[in-house]
């Protein structure tokens, strides 16, 4: 039983990652969601480049503007194989989909269903019924800043990695134009060293947000690390990157973001194909007794 509930927990906090809430504004403009607006990233007028921080403080609270978008995450520590995670994300209605190699998890209205194979007649379970069990009011995931819970979801690690280089990075810089999915973009880099960003206290970086980096780079052994941002000529974060060394070699995380405004067409599996989570729990004990 604890080892079932272990890994779906653990299922759905890493799609809780990928929500992390942010205040914004709720209404998206037609000029953002569909890649035309003419504003210049970080307010620069037309064949200036405004500098770094303004562009990616700009970026951010833009991308936070927008009702939907897709990410592809690819990460790799030393010598494990790579994985991918493939995400699509909207804000009214709430939904959300997760894909790697073994799970497949929709979120729609504040109900996460996961896919399996394990309940004969059922192609999902949801796990609403033992989560109400277990909680006796609503509250913010752990891998969520409570104090931003009730806000604006933005998908992705844009808000710590570009919160902790407008934080703490001493050498944050342009580096030049390039490509990123077909769409041109400005590629900004620096460096974050995880001692100076402990001590951070300002508007950038929220404590929470702050806290909750600090945690899980500090989980992974990091001790600085190497963020890179995509800014495209529309103001929008093409492509982040997360590099830095750890007990277990080079580590990388990328995102790669597309389909601004886009309806992801994220729909609740029919009710009949959802088993809940004690049929899910009895097949699953069932299975194991019978291969024990």
């Amino acid at each position: 039983m604890k080892a079932i509930r272990k890994s779906v927990t653990a299922a759905i906090s890493a799609a809780l990652v990928m929500g992390l809430a942010a205040c914004g504004s709720h209404d998206t403009k037609a000029s953002d969601a569909k890649g035309g607006s003419s504003d210049r990233p970080g307010g620069a007028a037309a064949g200036e480049r405004a500098d770094a921080p303004a562009v990616l403080k700009a970026a951010l609270a833009k991308m936070a503007r927008q009702n939907s978008y897709r990410t592809v995450e690819t990460a790799k520590t030393g010598d494990e194989p790579e994985s991918r995670t493939d995400m699509a994300f909207r804000n009214e209605p709430e939904a959300s989909e997760i894909k790697t190699a073994t799970v497949h998890m929709l979120s729609v209205d504040g109900t996460s269903y996961m896919a399996t194979k394990d309940v004969p007649g059922k192609s999902w379970f949801t796990s609403a019924e033992a989560e109400s069990a277990t909680k006796k009011q609503p509250a913010a995931s752990p891998s969520t800043p409570a104090k931003e819970n009730a806000g604006r979801r933005v998908a992705g690690s844009m808000k710590k990695w570009v919160g902790a280089l407008l934080a703490a990075s001493k050498d944050l810089k342009h580096v030049g134009r390039e490509t990123v999915g077909g769409r041109a973009a400005d590629h900004y880099r620096g460096t974050v060293v995880l001692a100076d960003l402990k001590n951070y206290e300002g508007p950038a970086m929220t404590k929470d947000y702050r806290d909750l980096y600090l945690l899980q780079s500090g989980t992974s052994g990091l001790k600085k690390t190497q963020i890179d941002v995509w800014v495209d000529d529309n103001g929008f974060i093409a492509k982040e990157e997360e590099k830095g060394r750890t007990p277990k070699g080079d580590e990388r995380i990328t995102e790669e973001f597309s389909d601004y405004g886009a309806d992801p067409k994220i729909k609740a599996p029919d009710p009949k194909d959802v088993a809940t989570w004690s049929q899910y729990v009895a097949s699953r004990g069932k299975d194991n007794r019978t291969h024990g």
